[in-house]
């Protein structure tokens, strides 16, 4: 979906690059003069191109893309790389005192305005992110924040474009996911039985008894790695050890799940119901139906498909 407005101040450790949307700013920034203005908490930006001059009126919905860079053209985040706008819905006006400069400064867009907001990194964590600067980070970094705004549409017309937005992303991004996951399994000569919904697995030792069905409680050992990347998790101890992943604090073991019904990605679900008791597998997951869009964590970024080795340890009857 659609990028929440508590997204515009992320803060990540592992910098990205966005070079089209950066130079299309700069491209911008070097054939307009200034415009300066300021939000009631006094944060400047900067005009760079003006739209149609027709505010969002409260209750009404701004759709943008933005990124923030920092002074050593490192990417911090960027709407673009995550395939997603971002969207803010106008408050009534009693909201403005407690709103930080940047939600404040939306206020004042309209469609097709471009502007940039340069902060120091200290001014940055102080006013925007609200949250003590990491001792880690360079404190004299310039930040940047870059918006365009594509859209102000009404809550009827935003449903609609999320869920187009959605069903296009998705479709799409399923066809990257199975090209990479297809080239992966015909490198390594893997032959791989295919579900209905992309996901590509491989029972590599066959169980006994009928599979799991959707509502059952199963008890599943797993080990996650990214395709062609690092691992990330497991439930058995010897392997997080092997791996550099224990944690002395957790407690390793099967993991319960209730097919259809816990919190757990969609491909699990999927990978789940091909499983009976004692059977072991290797699950090649899309994106789409993993974390999607959305970084996980540090090793976990948006749009990463993930292997899972399954052990379907018990089913509940």
């Amino acid at each position: 979906m659609i990028l929440s407005i508590n997204l515009i101040i992320p803060i990540k450790s592992n910098y990205m690059r966005n070079a089209i949307f950066a130079c299309c700013l700069a491209a911008l920034l070097a054939g307009c003069s200034e415009n300066v203005k300021e939000t009631p908490s006094g944060l400047k930006y900067k005009v760079i191109k003006s739209g149609d001059g027709v505010r969002a009126r409260v209750g009404e919905i701004l759709v943008f893309d933005y990124a923030l860079t920092d002074s050593k053209d490192s990417v911090w985040t960027s709407t673009i790389d995550n395939g997603f706008p971002s969207a803010y819905m106008v408050n009534d006006s009693s909201a403005i005192p407690q709103e930080n400069g940047i939600i404040q400064m939306l206020r004042q867009l309209s469609k097709g305005d471009s502007v940039v907001v340069d902060i120091s990194i200290s001014e940055f964590f102080k006013k925007l992110s609200r949250r003590p600067i990491p001792e880690n980070l360079d404190s004299t970094l310039m930040m940047r924040y870059q918006f365009r705004v594509n859209e102000i549409m009404n809550n009827e017309k935003f449903m609609t474009y999320e869920q187009e937005l959605m069903n296009n992303f998705l479709i799409n991004q399923l066809k990257r996911d199975t090209r990479k996951i297809d080239a992966y399994l015909n490198e390594r000569g893997i032959k791989a039985d295919t579900l209905p919904s992309g996901l590509r697995y491989v029972i590599t030792s066959p169980g006994t008894g009928e599979t799991a069905k959707s509502g059952q409680t199963v008890k599943v050992n797993y080990t996650g790695y990214l395709l062609n990347g690092p691992y990330f998790d497991s439930s058995i101890q010897s392997v997080a050890e092997e791996k550099n992943l224990y944690d002395p604090g957790r407690t390793y073991g099967p993991y319960e799940v209730t097919i259809d019904q816990s919190s757990v990605i969609q491909g699990w679900h999927d990978a789940l119901k091909t499983m009976n008791k004692g059977a072991k597998g290797t699950f090649y997951i899309p994106s789409t139906l993993a974390y999607g869009p959305q970084q996980r964590s540090a090793v976990i970024k948006p749009n990463s498909i993930l292997v899972f080795e399954l052990e379907m340890v018990d089913i509940a009857n």
